[in-house]
């Protein structure tokens, strides 16, 4: 019989977190790149791009996951600190590059031992459109990572819709250190 895994909530957000943000900024530079062998502007081909007209487009794909990164990073640290909210006013790739440094760089201040010990603390967010109260790990792995994933891969299918040529490998790669 083998032993149950224990893991906790920093092993769990703070890679997966560091990970997908390497991920968003790996598809960017990839979508860049062939902008650039196709002679287009980058900026002006897909900054705006979405996929269907109600959807939001591929800058506030990148704003929404940096901002749940941003969040759930103040939910792990001392006392909930609330961190100084990125603007909204990317609207250029080299923006949407500097605004994924930033929130990596709020990644990195996560400290495993408070994190770990706000794991039980209760938060109050919106889901659904109604305030709810969770476990600081109820928000990070039931709401945090699911939407900062959803936003990742609604990114990566904007610029593929675009016809950037991008893979499975492009997505997951960074996930597994590659």
């Amino acid at each position: 019989m083998s032993t149950p895994l224990t893991i906790s909530i920093y092993d769990v957000a703070v890679p997966t977190f560091t990970n997908g943000l390497r991920a968003l900024a790996h598809i960017l530079r990839q979508a860049e790149a062939f902008a650039e062998r196709e002679g287009l502007d980058a900026d002006s081909a897909f900054a705006q791009a979405r996929l269907v007209a109600d959807q939001n487009p591929l800058i506030f794909q990148v704003q929404n996951a940096t901002k749940t990164v941003r969040v759930n990073v103040d939910r792990l640290a001392a006392g909930g600190t609330v961190s100084e909210p990125f603007a909204d006013t990317e609207q250029t790739f080299a923006d949407l590059h500097a605004r994924i440094r930033a929130a990596l760089d709020l990644v990195r201040g996560v400290e495993p031992a408070v994190a770990n010990a706000r794991a039980g603390e209760v938060v109050g967010l919106f889901a659904g459109g109604k305030p709810v109260q969770l476990t600081v790990q109820q928000a990070v792995l039931g709401h945090g990572i699911p939407n900062f994933i959803f936003h990742i891969t609604t990114a990566y299918s904007i610029l593929r819709a675009k016809g950037v040529p991008l893979g499975k490998a492009d997505f997951i790669c960074s996930f597994v250190g590659l």
